[in-house]
């Protein structure tokens, strides 16, 4: 099973995402995670056809199980990310959607700073047939709150992302959780493996 994820953020050493990172750490079994990159070269929704940068997330999501989004503060979250919700909930992005879970994570120092966020883009996944879920994570932005290996720190915290999580579970895997065996852990070195169109595979570890 799979999950396509981005992170709300322009740049390559964002928080959101090393959050994004440990939160496929964090996959219920069997559910794996694929990153998309492609954000920086999504235009804002026009008439026309399709743009290629959203081509291939649009073929992505329509072969995943799901979606999930880690997002800043509304006061830095990117454009891109928006455009790129709006065009997949627009009549081109077509069903890749529908009926499908998706979850918005974010992490401030201060739970009211997520509120914007969290409505803007689950009202998005909606608009697009998602089942759409939130998670807001009282966690500064700052690197001291990963461990050495990439996961949360604090395992409070970690239990609250785990159990956002979850909500990713297609009901096929929830039905048979108890016989569910752990997925398979994949050494990845400090920058992940690039694939064709921005996007790049991390299996939960």
């Amino acid at each position: 099973m799979r999950i396509v994820g981005i992170a709300g953020s322009l740049l390559s050493n964002a928080y959101v995402s090393r959050l994004l990172e440990a939160s496929a750490r964090e996959l219920p079994a069997r559910l794996e995670l694929e990153v998309w990159d492609g954000l920086e070269r999504v235009p804002p929704v026009e008439d026309g056809p399709l743009p290629a940068s959203l081509e291939e997330l649009c073929d992505r999501l329509a072969r995943a199980d799901g979606m999930l989004i880690t997002a800043p503060a509304h006061s830095v979250l990117p454009p891109q990310l928006i455009h790129t919700l709006d065009w997949v909930a627009s009549q081109h992005g077509g069903t890749v959607l529908l009926g499908k879970p998706a979850l918005v994570v974010t992490a401030c120092p201060r739970d009211y700073e997520s509120m914007w966020t969290q409505t803007r883009l689950r009202r998005a996944l909606a608009s697009a047939g998602a089942h759409a879920w939130g998670a807001d994570l009282a966690v500064s932005p700052m690197f001291g709150h990963f461990d050495a290996e990439g996961r949360i720190a604090d395992p409070a915290v970690r239990a609250r992302l785990r159990a956002a999580l979850d909500h990713l579970r297609p009901l096929s895997l929830v039905s048979s959780a108890g016989m569910a065996a752990p997925s398979a852990v994949i050494a990845r070195g400090p920058r992940a493996a690039s694939q064709p169109g921005g996007a790049r595979a991390v299996v939960r570890g």
